[in-house]
């Protein structure tokens, strides 16, 4: 420090001041000894000299110091407003994968349930031909309907619905015929149902699916009706 103020004599006094650069600039150097009177005028006139000097580089200081805090404002409230709107993307983006998500996921059970719909339709259709097939096998398995003559049962069957199909067999039929004669109609959408007369009441069950009509007293006319089980 005494080689850059290039001090010569001792005791040595200067009184210096920042500069910008990180420097100091020199105001006054006092070389030898001095009373404390000289001392105290010289700085005094240093003071009052440089006055000026110091209250505008204070004011110079005090602007650079504003001038930082606000750049450092601005950057936090920049940070801040990058922050928000990184948040807000975030937010949105989220947002718009969670509605892909669930559109995918209502795309997925609304393509199920058109399966689902195609499935049961075509198993309904297969059985519905299954049926309809069935039908006509067992009323082409049941021949022409005889003429009325003494061995020729007439039998009258009532449906659940209160409909009512009556038809000729052969007083020597099973009561499978009449089974099959039921299954023949399209009366009747239940499979598990049982062929009952009412005085007395017969229940014509799988246990006398081979006994002919004439056996089972239903010759030479029966009444029937179909209980679902």
């Amino acid at each position: 420090m005494s080689n850059s103020l290039k001090a010569s004599r001792y005791p040595f006094c200067a009184v210096v001041m920042a500069a910008t650069n990180q420097r100091i600039a020199l105001l006054q150097q006092v070389e030898g000894p001095k009373s404390p009177e000289e001392m105290l005028t010289i700085l005094q006139r240093v003071l009052e000299e440089s006055s000026p000097g110091l209250v505008a580089a204070r004011l110079e200081a005090e602007e650079r110091r504003n001038n930082m805090r606000l750049r450092e404002e601005q950057d936090a409230a920049f940070r801040a407003a990058l922050e928000a709107d990184q948040a807000r993307e975030r937010q949105m983006r989220e947002e718009q994968e969670r509605l892909e998500r669930e559109a995918a996921e209502a795309e997925r059970k609304r393509k199920e349930e058109e399966e689902a719909l195609e499935r049961a339709a075509h198993e309904a259709a297969e059985k519905e031909a299954a049926r309809a097939r069935m039908r006509q096998e067992k009323g082409l398995a049941l021949g022409p309907e005889p003429e009325k003559g003494p061995t020729v049962t007439q039998v009258l069957v009532r449906f659940p619905t209160g409909e009512r199909k009556e038809r000729r067999f052969h007083s020597t039929a099973t009561i499978q015929s009449l089974y099959d004669y039921v299954d023949s109609l399209d009366c009747l959408s239940a499979e598990d149902y049982s062929l009952v007369s009412n005085f007395p009441r017969v229940v014509y069950g799988s246990e006398k699916l081979s006994l002919s009509l004439k056996e089972s007293g239903l010759h030479p006319q029966a009444s029937l009706f179909v209980e679902l089980n």
